[in-house]
């Protein structure tokens, strides 16, 4: 169950972040000083020695590496560390140096300065990667700063902050960052809230900010992350309101007895300790039900529930509601079941074959294409379920087949019948079959049951080379056209020149002819028309060329063209010529 994983995930966190202190000397400043103190708050011994000769090693130019200077050495007793240096002038839009320098020296700038109303750091700040990081740093500043009330920019700044009080994945989307997400609820849990808004109090306590941290430890104590995200999560475990957090372990069903079911419930904090909550109700439907504490090893206690299904559990604790689906199911008593193997439809079978509850028939029974299996299933009483009987083969999965038993209400029995020689339900195949009976429902606790083996003998057995398991179908592969070579540039280029170079040749050529319709023969006028049309066609390919074909299919049409072009130019000439002579 999800809490369960959550309980034991949250319990072994820890000692993964103990492995991983101080196995060599630390690549930086901040990790040494933020191992320190969760070695402090883990309770882990430290050769403080050789730590604090690592610490000198290090070389402090920032305010930065100064106040991580200073924070590591309050871990240590007996290391004298000079963290006191020249800082350089301090950019008020350098939002960073601003938090270092304020977290160096104890004191507390204007931070509405720096943070908008939706939750966010301004944007004209400096170094500005990650807003909600800068914002976090904002927050962490309003916790500690010298006076007692927190600004009402930064008030408003978290009222209107949803992406936390909406769930930890908005803002992990938004800022990719779990440490910043640690270090906003580590400032949000530890502001005095008795100097914010009454209705800031009201957001800061409400359930959907608890169910934030529970949902959030759980997504981060599963894995080792960054040492920011190492050092404001132990920071959350030592926190009282963190600690004080419980929630319940529900087991994954429950049964119903004399028409009521326990809802058993373990309650745990984060520390996977066993904890008895004082007050706690829970609500199915509206309907209130009452909480009995018990001492038990396994549970803390029960609520008595007289519904059946999957039902929405609200657990409502003093600050917060948990909500769960838990299901309380019915648990089918069967007292017999009894059956026989006859070799005609017509003929009546004696039950003379009998098992009780969880057994299986000692002998194998045996079956041919001409019987029929009869069963009869008795329960306690009625429930609404789905009783079935299934034959399955030993080797093909595929070969299985399942018939539904029917209730008879007035022997108050499951009744059920196999047919070996429908094909459509048993596949003929020689082999020792196992006959399981099978309850389900949405109310029942499911049960698999079997009780009798039948050894079939078909005279016409089907031949079963594969069975048919459902396969996914190969996978198609695309084979696209691949994209077609240009022409050269110089190419197409030599051909246009030539094609104009022909055309101009040809205008020059028609007209030194002087051709003028006064000109045209009076006897043989038809071929000079059709010499004409050609010429125009002529032209209409040209300007085809130029908006529509490409190079290949002019040269192509102009090559079919040119054929009656020529003969019927030659005779439209001639008969020009004789025209020309005749006058």
């Amino acid at each position: 169950m999800i809490i369960v994983i959550l309980l034991l995930t949250t319990v072994f966190a820890f000692p993964k972040y103990k492995q991983n202190l101080f196995v060599t000397k630390p690549d930086s400043l901040k990790k040494l000083a933020y191992q320190l103190s969760m070695a402090s708050d883990l309770q882990v011994d430290v050769d403080q020695d050789q730590v604090c000769t690592w610490l000198k090693e290090y070389t402090l130019t920032t305010a930065q590496d100064a106040y991580y200077a200073k924070l590591a050495s309050s871990f240590l007793e007996e290391c004298q560390v000079d963290y006191n240096i020249d800082l350089p002038i301090i950019d008020q839009d350098d939002f960073e140096s601003i938090y270092y320098n304020s977290l160096l020296n104890g004191q507390c700038p204007k931070l509405e300065y720096f943070i908008t109303a939706g939750g966010a750091a301004k944007p004209q700040l400096k170094k500005q990667d990650d807003s909600y990081k800068t914002a976090a740093q904002v927050y962490h500043l309003a916790t500690i700063c010298n006076d007692n009330k927190v600004h009402e920019a930064i008030q408003e700044a978290i009222f209107n902050f949803q992406e936390l009080y909406d769930g930890v994945s908005g803002v992990l989307d938004r800022d990719n960052s779990a440490a910043v997400t640690a270090s906003l609820l580590y400032s949000f849990f530890t502001f005095n809230i008795t100097n914010l808004h009454p209705k800031l109090q009201e957001i800061l306590q409400n359930q959907i900010y608890q169910q934030t941290i529970i949902n959030f430890l759980f997504q981060r104590t599963t894995v080792l992350g960054s040492i920011d995200e190492q050092y404001w999560i132990t920071k959350l475990f030592q926190l009282t309101q963190v600690n004080s957090i419980i929630y319940p372990i529900f087991q994954d069903y429950y049964l119903v007895n004399k028409g009521k079911a326990l809802i058993n419930i373990k309650f745990v904090n984060f520390k996977g300790e066993k904890v008895q909550p004082t007050e706690v109700k829970a609500f199915i439907n509206n309907e209130n039900y009452t909480y009995t504490p018990i001492k038990s090893k396994e549970f803390s206690g029960y609520f008595e529930v007289s519904q059946v299904g999957s039902l929405p559990f609200e657990l409502h604790f003093p600050n917060y509601v948990f909500k769960y689906t838990i299901k309380v199911l019915h648990e089918i008593e069967i007292e017999e079941v009894m059956f026989d193997v006859v070799d005609s439809k017509t003929s009546k079978p004696n039950f003379h074959h009998s098992v009780e509850n969880g057994e299986e028939y000692p002998a194998i029974l045996n079956a041919n294409e001409k019987s029929f299996l009869h069963v009869i299933i008795k329960t306690k009483k009625q429930v609404k379920s789905q009783v079935a009987i299934r034959l399955v083969h030993p080797k093909h999965p595929s070969a299985t087949t399942q018939v539904f038993a029917e209730y008879d209400t007035k022997r108050k029995i499951y009744y059920g019948i196999i047919d070996f020689g429908d094909p459509d339900h048993v596949t003929p195949l020689n082999a020792i079959y196992q006959v399981e009976l099978l309850l389900a429902d949405s109310n029942v606790v499911p049960k698999r049951w079997s009780f009798l083996k039948i050894d079939t003998k078909f005279q016409a057995q089907t031949t079963f080379q594969n069975d048919n398991y459902y396969k996914l179908p190969q996978e198609i592969v695309h084979q696209f056209n691949q994209e077609q070579p240009e022409v050269p540039f110089l190419f197409v280029s030599f051909f246009v020149v030539i094609i104009v170079i022909a055309f101009v040749f040809f205008l020059r050529i028609l007209s030194n002819l002087n051709l003028s319709f006064d000109k045209l023969p009076k006897d043989n006028s038809t071929i000079v028309y059709l010499f004409l049309a050609l010429i125009i066609g002529l032209f209409v390919v040209l300007t085809l060329f130029w908006i529509k074909l490409n190079l290949i299919e002019t040269v192509t049409v102009l090559g079919i063209l040119s054929v009656p072009l020529v003969v019927v130019g030659n005779y439209a000439l001639l008969a020009l010529r004789k025209s020309e002579k005749l006058d």
